[in-house]
């Protein structure tokens, strides 16, 4: 089995030399540098799966952004030392997941995993979004040209359950109940959306469809990180 490829970005490239047997056992190569050029030199050489970037690191060029032109999607650890009080807001936005130091085998190779699996998720989630959008696209074409013979609208419970079963053979690997609370999520957060829209951002008229009090709609937008529409009552 070929083993994912995960990229260190760090000055003390000597941190992770007793990590690297460990996490080899476990399915995984460790390609450790110091400098952000030879990062983004190994990023468009290597189809890296993760990467792990020092906090102090984070910031130059900024390193994240200019991973991701290198390696689109890439999952990135942001990496902190335990003397280090907080850690930018952006920083934290960019990067998918954090740990600090010293690092231990366990914990980190947890942590891959856990990454590599939510990464596999999003991955998927984009695909069908993607398949689902030119499946409408095409839908659309045909109903406005006048081809073929006009079918019968499926109901909801019908698409939804079509959408449903293309997703879930692909997520057996992440277990846990991740697909449960990422499919609940990604549909409550469409829900909101298109009620707020719909309403044209009153949120009284949407808590109301909802069913759901004001403040509880309020908390939900934050959470889910929707803007809030402003001079609505």
């Amino acid at each position: 089995m070929e083993q994912a490829k995960i990229l260190v970005v760090d000055q003390e490239e000597k941190a992770y030399e007793h990590l690297k047997p460990g996490l080899a056992k476990h399915g995984y190569e460790i390609h450790t540098v110091a400098s952000v050029p030879h990062a983004l030199s190994l990023a468009g050489a290597y189809p890296y799966q993760a990467a792990l970037v020092a906090h102090p690191l984070a910031h130059e060029t900024p390193l994240i952004p200019a991973l991701h032109v290198e390696i689109p999607n890439l999952p990135v650890i942001l990496v902190f030392s335990h003397h280090v009080a907080t850690i930018p807001p952006l920083a934290i936005e960019l990067a998918d997941n954090t740990m600090g130091k010293p690092l231990t085998v366990e914990p980190v190779r947890l942590m891959l995993d856990r990454t590599l699996e939510l990464a596999l998720l999003r991955a998927r989630l984009r695909e069908q979004r993607q398949q689902y959008c030119q499946t409408l696209s095409f839908s659309r074409v045909r109903k406005s040209s006048g081809i073929g013979p006009d079918a019968e609208p499926e109901s909801f419970d019908e698409t939804l359950a079509e959408r449903l079963r293309a997703i879930v053979p692909n997520m057996q690997v992440l277990g846990r109940g991740a697909l449960h609370r990422a499919v609940l999520s990604h549909v409550e957060k469409l829900l909101l959306t298109v009620v707020l829209t719909e309403c044209r951002g009153n949120q009284v008229k949407s808590a109301e469809i909802l069913g759901i009090n004001r403040n509880t709609l309020r908390k939900k937008l934050r959470d889910f990180g929707l803007s809030i529409p402003r001079g609505t009552s």
